[in-house]
């Protein structure tokens, strides 16, 4: 069994106590699968996941520890300890000095729970986890057996509840709304810099957050330009306007993409446009459970090569997506709809479908839909159509 954590949860928190202490007991019962007594937490979106806990400050050190038998506790620079109050259900916490060295804080936590000749887990693969603190820990903690635990708490964050669903929900509204608003916008004579303020002032007035990744808002050539945001362009008849959006809550993200056209398009836009379409249908009609990750991707892939523009389209086909903070609002790092990809899909996962082709500085269309995995198949959140807007 589980070690059932002791929490007081307080009513500011995004999930119900029984929705925290399901994850904990999927986390706790993978550590003992795994043999890990400890568990050093350097993810911010797994510190999230577990305990509520956010900031747009985690570029500070931020560590929380892990056992099966003691209650949490986050090692967390000091200015930022207030949040622990403010976010999580926690009751521990233990603060870094800005003059101090933070994973010294963290050996010392460690040494001081009697944890030192444990079997301790650290994220090898987090973007947090540098070389100089992995040689520290192994050097302060010489008792311990220290082994990689990337991926437990991933694998568990990977199949979404009934209460992440809904929030995800709530966050698929708000992003039709403003997906909805951008395309109203959308006018030739209009500067993408406009489009993207009207895009910006009805997400944010919806209650959309701080968004993982910025919103991606351009026009004309540079629609294929990977991952272009706003440059004042204006736009022009017939010119693609390319918008890949998000919306938030609670670090929880949704996404989709649609391309809208003021006057005819180009021919040329109008066949890349069917391909991008035919292989978003592609995709989902391939998402079930238990198909591979590398079977959708192919799916998608090969119509857009029966169409004869396969070379424009050179990335995987989705990535899972959920909770996160800044670089990136997917999960990709969990899941990739990629070629070679063999682990399989299961309900309740949910990934943004993204068959993107683009002809640098000439053609760039694409349509997404975020996806939840169902017993039978997969369900769009957008209640948008994603055929090329035209109008």
């Amino acid at each position: 069994m589980a070690h059932k954590v002791k929490m007081n949860i307080h009513d500011g928190l995004a999930f119900s106590e029984g929705e925290f202490r399901r994850r904990w007991g999927l986390v706790q019962n993978a550590m003992k699968e795994k043999g890990v007594d400890v568990l050093l937490v350097r993810t911010p979106e797994n510190i999230c996941y577990l305990t509520g806990y956010e900031t747009p400050g985690y570029y500070g050190y931020h560590c929380l520890i892990v056992s099966a038998d003691q209650e949490p506790v986050l090692v967390v620079r000091r200015l930022e300890q207030v949040n622990v109050a403010e976010f999580s259900w926690l009751t521990e916490s233990s603060p870094v000095d800005d003059h101090e060295v933070p994973w010294e804080v963290t050996i010392r936590e460690v040494l001081k729970r009697g944890m030192a000749d444990k079997r301790l887990g650290v994220e090898k693969a987090s973007f947090f986890s540098t070389i100089a603190e992995y040689e520290a820990v192994m050097a302060g903690l010489k008792g311990a057996t220290v082994v990689d635990a990337t991926g437990i708490i991933e694998e568990a964050r990977l199949i979404k509840s009934d209460e992440e669903i809904a929030l995800m929900r709530v966050c698929s509204d708000i992003l039709d709304k403003g997906m909805q608003a951008g395309i109203d916008a959308t006018k030739a004579g209009r500067t993408e810099d406009q489009i993207a303020a009207t895009v910006h002032e009805v997400l944010v007035g919806l209650g959309s957050e701080y968004p993982s990744l910025p919103h991606f808002i351009c026009s004309g050539p540079r629609a294929s330009v990977t991952h272009a945001t706003w440059r004042g362009r204006k736009v022009e008849k017939g010119d693609v306007v390319f918008f890949e959006l998000s919306a938030v809550k609670h670090r929880y993200n949704v996404a989709i993409l649609r391309c809208v056209c003021d006057g005819k398009p180009s021919d040329e836009t109008r066949k890349f446009a069917d391909a991008t379409e035919a292989a978003l249908a592609a995709a989902m009609a391939a998402i079930k459970p238990g198909a591979t990750c590398d079977s959708v991707y192919w799916a998608s892939h090969n119509a857009i090569v029966e169409r004869g523009l396969g070379k424009y389209n050179p990335h995987r086909a989705g990535y899972s997506i959920g909770i996160s903070f800044p670089p990136d609002w997917g999960e990709g790092q969990i899941r990739s709809l990629r070629n070679k990809e063999m682990r399989t899909i299961a309900p309740n996962m949910c990934f943004h479908i993204i068959p993107a082709v683009q002809r640098y500085r000439e053609v760039g269309v694409c349509v997404s839909q975020t996806i939840r995995v169902t017993e039978t198949g997969c369900e769009a959140f957008s209640k948008l159509p994603y055929p090329l807007i035209v109008k």
